[in-house]
């Protein structure tokens, strides 16, 4: 159920992916010995996902990296030269295939900054490998004081229209996708500890009481994870890759599992002070189902420790259709939330 994708878990990673790109000194790499055949690769694959901390500079990002597997140094010599169509309508299109809010990267944004081998075009770049050029690498110099709205998430893509008479590899695909957020400091991924209780079903807990029981057959682990990706600078939507994978918060149901219908949540920190200031329903405050989320007034902390990395929160589901006196509260949770890792 989890994700792997490419991590910049702050500005000093923003240099994870880089390449030599202009070496013109003897083969030094294993030819492919495969009938005499030279491919091409991305190396990244067709999607790359960068996350990085708000700057307020121009900083260069390698967006990717376009390769050439030589079958023999003297095809290595060979000058080759690609065809990439910058285009938006594939942003479009991934967009409305998984229910998400790309924009293309503004052209004001940024400028070229990649190697020497990309000429800009009328349609997108010309990428040419010239004589003993294995690598070219795709990079972009991005000003961060444009970037002023952190929950707004881009895209650049591409497709090669012309491979150059060399075969690609049965992995390649024809486009390639770049999505770049910038992520708020309490973004990544925790670990999960506490306690749930349901007033009105004493037959629902806490999701690690099942994952942690002899009637775990799912095969994930215990203690529950959270992601908490950027929704703004001070807001974090809470999403479960751990279990279900989705907006979803996990629960025990009996000896089994379960969750509550359109309830997820999403978390607004102060910044100042790294206190946690709200809980809200991501599906709706409230949702059709009278579902909403809330502070739990009786918290103690209710806060980020950046010393330990550790969020400290109370919340609860009201749900006024099914609990009718005030304040309505059905569900609480007293959790600890554990830095874990950057998300990837």
């Amino acid at each position: 159920m989890k994700n792997h994708f490419l991590k910049y878990a702050g500005i000093a990673l923003l240099f994870a992916i880089t390449a030599v790109s202009c070496r013109k000194d003897a083969f030094e790499g294993t030819e492919t010995e495969d009938s005499g055949t030279t491919y091409f690769k991305v190396l990244e694959g067709s999607e790359v996902k960068l996350f990085f901390s708000p700057f307020s500079d121009i900083k260069k990002i390698s967006m990717f990296s376009i390769r050439r597997d030589a079958a023999s140094s003297a095809d290595l010599q060979q000058s080759v030269t690609i065809k990439l169509e910058q285009n938006a309508g594939i942003i479009t299109k991934y967009n409305t295939d998984h229910s998400e809010t790309f924009e293309e990267l503004p052209a004001s944004y940024y400028t070229f900054g990649g190697d020497g081998g990309y000429s800009k075009t009328a349609t997108g770049y010309n990428v040419n490998f010239a004589s003993g050029i294995f690598s070219q690498n795709f990079k972009l110099n991005v000003d961060g004081t444009k970037w002023t709205d952190l929950g707004k998430k881009y895209a650049l893509a591409f497709r090669v229209t012309d491979w150059g008479g060399i075969k690609k590899t049965a992995a390649t695909s024809d486009t390639i996708m770049v999505f770049v957020s910038i992520k708020n400091k309490w973004d990544g991924v925790y670990s999960v500890a506490g306690s749930m209780v349901d007033v009105t079903n004493a037959t629902l807990g806490h999701i690690n009481e099942y994952l942690t029981s002899a009637n775990n057959t799912v095969g994930v682990t215990a203690p529950m994870e959270y992601e908490l990706r950027t929704l703004s600078p001070t807001k974090c939507v809470v999403y479960d890759n751990h279990f279900f994978g989705g907006n979803y918060v996990p629960i025990r149901s009996g000896t089994s599992y379960s969750q509550y219908g359109s309830f997820a949540l999403t978390v607004e920190f102060d910044p100042a002070t790294d206190k946690v200031v709200a809980v809200t329903n991501t599906y709706g405050q409230p949702a059709s189902n009278t579902r909403s989320g809330r502070l739990d007034p009786s918290g103690t902390v209710n806060a980020y420790d950046p010393t330990s990395k550790t969020i400290t929160i109370k919340y609860n589901m009201l749900q006024p259709s099914v609990v009718t006196t005030a304040p309505f509260v059905r569900t609480t949770w007293n959790e600890v939330w554990t830095y874990l890792r950057a998300r990837q």
